[in-house]
């Protein structure tokens, strides 16, 4: 029995033996396995890092894009305010210079106005928002009128009925006014460029047996008569005559104080 356990015992321990050595290397296999990656795994990582790159550089793209984006709208922006500060800039320059002329027409009106009353306050007269003067002085066409301009006034222009009443009730004698025809034979103006047909009014002496005024007479000069006075004569309608503009005369002078 005994030579029995003996071969058994010494049977047994090379089986253990080889059983543990064949544990051993089974191990060390599954630890080189563990340690090596497979393939795809390296694939897929150099894939994603391929993809981060293109995502950086995407993104600083955008960045770029927006940036240069921003610059152009801030330009527009800037360009837009610009733009509307500058209308509104030259809309206060215009109405500052409209309301400097007005101020500057309001005084020179004032003042000639002033100047017209403190010249003629003994021999003028204040009708329908005018001021007239009726000169003691007698001149010429011409110079009556220059007269009348250099005080901010002019000759008379005798637009209505009304005014043609007044004017009469006022002169004693011959009066030059503003009407001529010295630009062309027949066609009568006011100094103020109206016509007679655009005033619609006219006062010429009417004759029965003669030619009715105006009649252009040359007997005391050969230019024949182109300007035209009013007579303080016995119809009040038909008291306009022409004469010769070099002839002397007393005038009338007309301002407006009510524009």
């Amino acid at each position: 029995m005994n030579s029995i356990y003996e071969n058994f015992t010494l049977s047994t321990i090379p089986s253990d033996e080889k059983c543990s050595q064949h544990r051993g290397n089974s191990a060390e296999q599954d630890s080189e396995r563990e340690v090596r990656p497979p393939k795809w795994t390296k694939t897929l990582l150099v894939v994603f890092a391929v993809s981060l790159v293109f995502a950086l550089g995407g993104l600083c793209i955008l960045g770029i894009l927006y940036f240069s984006l921003s610059v152009k709208l801030s330009a527009q922006e800037t360009k837009s305010t610009h733009l509307g500060v500058s209308k509104e800039l030259s809309a206060l320059e215009t109405n500052s210079k409209i309301m400097v002329k007005e101020l500057t027409d309001n005084y020179t009106r004032v003042r000639e106005t002033l100047f017209f009353y403190k010249a003629f306050a003994a021999q003028m007269k204040d009708w329908g928002g005018k001021l007239y003067y009726f000169s003691s002085d007698e001149l010429n066409w011409s110079s009556s009128r220059a007269f009348c301009v250099s005080k901010g006034a002019d000759l008379v222009t005798i637009s209505n009925q009304s005014e043609q009443l007044f004017l009469f009730s006022e002169v004693k004698e011959y009066y030059w006014i503003g009407l001529n025809d010295l630009d062309t034979e027949g066609r009568w103006v006011w100094v103020n460029n109206q016509t007679l047909n655009e005033t619609g009014v006219q006062f010429w002496h009417q004759r029965v047996s003669e030619k009715s005024e105006p009649d252009n007479w040359r007997g005391n000069n050969a230019n024949g008569e182109n300007c035209a006075i009013v007579k303080n004569y016995h119809n009040i309608l038909n008291n306009w005559f022409d004469a010769s503009c070099s002839s002397m005369y007393k005038f009338i002078c007309e301002k407006k104080v009510r524009q």
